[in-house]
């Protein structure tokens, strides 16, 4: 049980860095420490951008779970990041497309249905018809 809540604390940890992106590119303040927070962020995940490119949402999952079964709650951290990391990327249509997969896959696959994620997908939708 402490192993569980000290998981959990980690992750809750991730969505406050998660978010700290999220306001730092809606206000325009400390957009240049962005990049480095994604890649903390990225570093706590365990995982990287190409991992998340190159493999499929059933072998990220599998991945993300490392021992204690948190991979999904993993998952979704990692397809904000990669949605964040899409601002300030030079190519962000492969990171919004995998984001997209990403989300797809736990809204079908997490046992609770989340309006926050059908709302990032819409977000992900409209910024890749944006871009082109």
């Amino acid at each position: 049980m402490l192993k569980r809540d000290f998981i959990m604390v980690q992750i809750e940890e991730l969505g406050k860095a998660i978010a700290r992106l999220v306001f730092n590119r809606k206000n325009g303040n400390g957009l240049d420490k962005n990049p480095d927070l994604i890649e903390q962020a990225f570093t706590s995940l365990k995982t990287d951008t190409a991992f998340l490119l190159g493999h499929s949402p059933e072998e990220i999952e599998q991945s993300l779970n490392q021992d204690d079964g948190c991979g999904l709650q993993r998952m979704e951290l990692a397809a904000k990041l990669l949605i964040e990391d899409s601002y300030v990327s030079s190519l962000p249509l492969p990171l919004l497309n995998k984001a997209q997969e990403l989300l797809y896959y736990l809204q079908i696959h997490d046992s609770t249905y989340s309006i926050e994620r059908m709302m990032l997908l819409q977000e992900v939708e409209h910024e890749m018809s944006r871009l082109g």
